[in-house]
């Protein structure tokens, strides 16, 4: 009776000590949310081209624009080809681009153009001046201020049997942007 007592006081001191311990398990979440990419298009071209001429078009990143040679004939950029990206300050970001061989004309027409791939006429970073080849995947690290402005040189030749007096030739480029290393 006596080793009987002496279990039960055991089970009584052992079962008191379980209701004495508990464990929980904590799960800590954090949510990294990166800000969206914006992906803004900047259109431009060519005015007053001639037949049968062929032009090239640079981005000049310290005067901000684009110019025109030859321009013996008051041709003019209309605007500056490119995209402007911005998102997290300081991240990389992957640009992809699908370039135009061709530009269709309204007159039923078309014109070829090409995007050199390297030096004055390639493509340019607004930011730094640095020339960049827009014909293959370039990764580009968005700075300080959040932000990637390309601006995009081409060459063309007007064709000789297009009508001046209203041919417009169109093209679109179609960009892909996003974060890589986040």
């Amino acid at each position: 009776m006596k080793n009987f007592m002496l279990v039960v006081l055991a089970l009584v001191l052992v079962s008191s000590m379980a209701l004495a311990q508990s464990s929980a398990v904590t799960t800590i979440t954090i949510n990294a949310a990166a800000t969206a990419l914006t992906v803004v298009n900047s259109d431009g071209g060519v005015d007053g081209v001639l037949r049968g001429v062929t032009y090239t078009v640079v981005f000049d990143a310290y005067a901000g624009a684009s110019t025109v040679a030859p321009n013996n004939n008051g041709e003019a950029p209309n605007g500056d080809v490119g995209v402007d990206i911005s998102g997290d300050v300081a991240t990389n970001v992957v640009v992809e681009m699908s370039l135009p061989d061709h530009l269709l004309g309204t007159g039923g027409t078309s014109m070829a153009i090409t995007f050199p791939a390297a030096g004055p006429g390639s493509g340019v970073r607004v930011e730094t001046g640095g020339f960049f080849n827009p014909n293959v995947t370039n990764t580009f690290n968005l700075g300080g201020g959040g932000t990637c402005n390309l601006r995009l040189g081409y060459v063309f030749t007007c064709p000789p049997n297009t009508n001046i007096a209203g041919d417009a030739y169109i093209g679109q480029i179609l960009t892909n942007a996003y974060y890589t290393g986040l």
